[in-house]
């Protein structure tokens, strides 16, 4: 059993349509799938973005290496 968001009248959850006011619960559950379908693409877009971010982090950590192995180097030469 279920409850009706047009009349908020108790109906059998098998039914597609209110019998009392006709209210659809189809397009209760397309909403909701499209919930749930901006969730899943949010979070992939957060996954990504933190990949990236972890991706760019390592090569920030490599240039700093190799610029502070030139500064060595050129210290060292003069």
């Amino acid at each position: 059993m279920k409850i009706c968001s047009g009349c908020g009248k108790l109906i059998d959850s098998k039914f597609y349509y209110c019998p009392w006011c006709g209210y659809s619960r189809l397009e209760e559950e397309n909403a909701d799938s499209e919930k749930l379908r901006y969730n899943q693409f949010k979070q992939k877009q957060e996954a990504s973005r933190a990949l990236r971010i972890e991706k760019m982090e390592k090569d920030l950590d490599q240039l700093e290496e190799e610029l502070s192995v030139m500064v060595l180097s050129a210290q060292l030469a003069r």
